[in-house]
C-alpha cells in the first residue's frame, strides 16, 4: 500500500510498504451480476419452487460465505452494495413467489435482531413453527458484520444438520404432484439425462420440462393424471 498522506500519532507516514489485503473489484462485480440484470436487482425464478425458509437461507449462506472469505481485507464494507443487491433480489424473489409486492414482503418477514457483535440490525427472517415438542426453525438474511479487523479468526464451524433421507424420499414422503398439488396416487417421473429435456428451437417448452430444468433433477413426482399428459407429450413428441 502507499499513501503519503496517513499519518501515525508520531506524525510519520505509516501506510508504505505496508501489506493490505483487499476485497477484488473485478470479485465484487461478479457477484453482483448474478443477482442483476440492466443494472437493477432482479428476482430469481428458479427459486419460486422452494419454501421461503430455503430461500432465505440460501441466500444468506452465499452472502455469509463471500464475507467470511474476505473478512480480512480493509476494504470489506465495500460488500455492503452486494448486500443491498441480494437483499433486493431476494425480496424480489419472495414477492414473485407470493405474488405480492416488496413493501408487503418487508412489512410481513421483516424484523430487527442483534449480530454477533450486539449491533442491532434489521433483517428478513423466516419463522417455521413445529410441533409443541420441537424449536421452531429460525434463519434471516442479513446481520453479518462488515467491520474490518485483519486479527479475527474465522469461524468455519457451522452447525450441520444431518438429514439420512435423500432429497427424493422427502419429495416423495411428501405425497404431493409438484405440478397440480394433487395428493393422489403419486408417482415418479424419470428421464435419462437433462439435456433430453431441452426441445428444439422456437417451441415452447411444457410446464413439466422447466421445473425439471430449474432445479437440475432427472425426476419429478407427480399425480397419475399429470403422468398420462407428460407421456403423451413424449408420445406426440417422438412421433414428430
Amino acid at each position: 500500500m502507499h499513501a503519503d498522506d496517513k499519518h501515525d500519532h508520531r506524525t510519520q507516514r505509516c501506510i508504505n510498504g505496508s501489506i493490505g489485503l483487499r476485497v477484488p473489484h473485478h470479485i465484487k462485480q461478479k457477484k453482483c451480476s448474478e443477482y442483476m440484470r440492466c443494472c437493477k436487482p432482479i428476482h430469481l425464478p428458479q427459486r419460486t419452487i422452494d419454501t421461503a425458509y430455503s430461500i432465505v437461507a440460501q441466500y444468506q449462506t452465499e452472502y455469509r460465505g463471500i464475507v467470511q472469505y474476505y473478512k480480512m481485507a480493509y476494504n470489506l464494507h465495500t460488500l455492503s452494495y452486494l448486500k443491498y443487491v441480494m437483499e433486493v433480489s431476494l425480496v424480489k424473489t419472495l414477492a414473485s413467489k407470493y405474488k405480492t409486492t416488496c413493501r408487503k414482503i418487508y412489512r410481513k418477514f421483516g424484523a430487527t435482531i442483534e449480530n454477533d457483535e450486539g449491533e442491532k440490525r434489521k433483517v428478513i427472517q423466516i419463522r417455521v413453527d413445529r410441533l409443541p415438542s420441537k424449536i421452531p426453525l429460525i434463519t434471516h438474511f442479513g446481520a453479518v458484520s462488515l467491520k474490518w479487523n485483519k486479527w479475527v479468526s474465522i469461524s468455519d464451524n457451522l452447525i450441520l444438520i444431518w438429514n439420512k433421507r435423500s432429497e427424493i424420499e422427502q419429495r416423495l414422503l411428501a405425497q404431493t404432484c409438484e405440478l397440480c398439488k394433487s395428493q393422489e396416487q403419486i408417482e415418479v417421473h424419470h428421464v435419462r439425462k437433462l439435456a433430453d429435456l431441452l426441445g428444439k428451437r422456437n417451441t415452447e417448452l411444457p410446464e413439466w420440462k422447466k421445473r425439471m430444468i430449474e432445479r437440475q433433477r432427472k425426476t419429478l413426482v407427480v399425480c397419475h393424471e399429470c403422468h398420462k399428459k407428460i407421456q403423451k407429450t413424449l408420445d406426440y413428441w417422438r412421433a414428430t
